[in-house]
């Protein structure tokens, strides 16, 4: 706490997706701080908007930076191979002279209220990016309702795109027309950027560059509009309109359920540690979202190098594909048997 009491706290929920999680702790044991609550305002993020971003700026116990929103449909940043990145969602873009420290910290209003949480940012620029609070907020009330997060995927990545962008990909003209007179305060609209081998999207026959017109039925140009129906829709299948070339493609693809496509156990044994392969390393590496992922190789693999991991898709000519089977296929090799890997 800001007056440095200490309290347990008890993890509730961590998105599968996105950089954001929840952890929950008994106000009573707070004895002499005043504890205030933020309300949560998405909607209220907008253009031209004075901020105050309250955190740790520069390792500092207690920063309050101003600043004010420059964009609010701005793609996530890339912050760099192997890295976390970001996926399927607009992110705010801020004048703001933070130099690192306050990722996860509030952003306020002139209100009080929290319209976005600060993500990071160019140390070299007074240029910063903060994470927006649609699916935090709904996680939130799925929490406070007792109910399940479930979050959808095709395992496609979209990236918005400029109109002018969207007619060189082979948008009609007629067809913009339509798109921006039902939605006239868009300036663009979602582009398939990367799809997974052998992953929904992929095996419905969606293609990268594939420009997104219809989910459904639905105009779908908003990343809080697709994320609301793959959410919606897992265990389902949805019907894909998009615009290849010139031409209107549709495709019926199934939604899976994140959750149980992100790793939630791990496994060490002579100094190694193995997960199963994370849907963020698969589409940085663009690669089918299968096999286990070696963070460190210990003893076992001396010789390789490991300081960006090693994915293992075979042992001794069979098939990994998760930690079971990974697991499964150690416990049949003898003790100091040589192994392929």
């Amino acid at each position: 706490m800001h007056d440095h009491e200490v309290v347990e706290v008890q993890a509730l929920y961590r998105d599968p997706i996105h950089d954001f999680g929840f952890l929950k702790f008994d106000p009573s044991h707070i004895k002499y701080m005043k504890l205030v609550e933020i309300p949560l305002a998405p909607e209220q993020a907008r253009v031209g908007i004075d901020v105050r971003i309250i955190g740790n700026d520069a390792g500092e116990k207690l920063s309050i930076l101003a600043g004010s929103i420059s964009r609010i449909d701005r793609n996530v940043p890339e912050y760099g191979h192997m890295t976390y990145n970001d996926l399927n969602t607009f992110y705010l873009q801020s004048a703001a002279a933070l130099s690192g420290g306050s990722s996860g910290s509030p952003v306020i209003d002139i209100e009080g209220r929290a319209v976005a949480l600060q993500a990071g940012g160019r140390s070299h620029e007074a240029t910063n990016f903060f994470f927006p609070l649609d699916r935090v907020q709904r996680a939130l009330k799925l929490i406070q309702d007792g109910k399940p997060v479930l979050r959808g995927s095709i395992q496609t990545r979209f990236k918005y795109v400029p109109f002018e962008v969207a007619q060189k990909l082979g948008l009609p003209e007629e067809t913009e027309a339509m798109v921006r007179q039902v939605r006239p305060h868009g300036i663009g609209m979602l582009m398939v950027a990367t799809l997974l081998p052998g992953g929904p999207g992929s095996l419905a026959g969606l293609e990268e560059s594939d420009v997104l017109l219809r989910i459904n039925g639905d105009i779908v140009t908003h990343f809080v509009s697709l994320e609301d129906i793959l959410d919606s829709h897992i265990g389902r299948t949805i019907d894909v309109t998009v615009v290849r070339g010139g031409e209107t493609v549709e495709v019926s693809v199934a939604v899976q359920d994140m959750c149980k496509l992100t790793p939630s156990r791990l496994v060490t044994f002579g100094g190694c540690v193995v997960h199963d392969l994370s849907y963020q390393l698969a589409y940085t590496c663009a690669l089918p979202l299968r096999g286990v992922f070696m963070t460190t190789s210990g003893d076992c693999l001396p010789d390789m190098d490991d300081s960006q991991g090693i994915i293992i898709d075979r042992i001794n000519e069979h098939a990994v594909s998760n930690i079971d089977e990974f697991v499964e296929v150690l416990r049949k090799i003898p003790d100091h048997e040589p192994t392929t890997i």
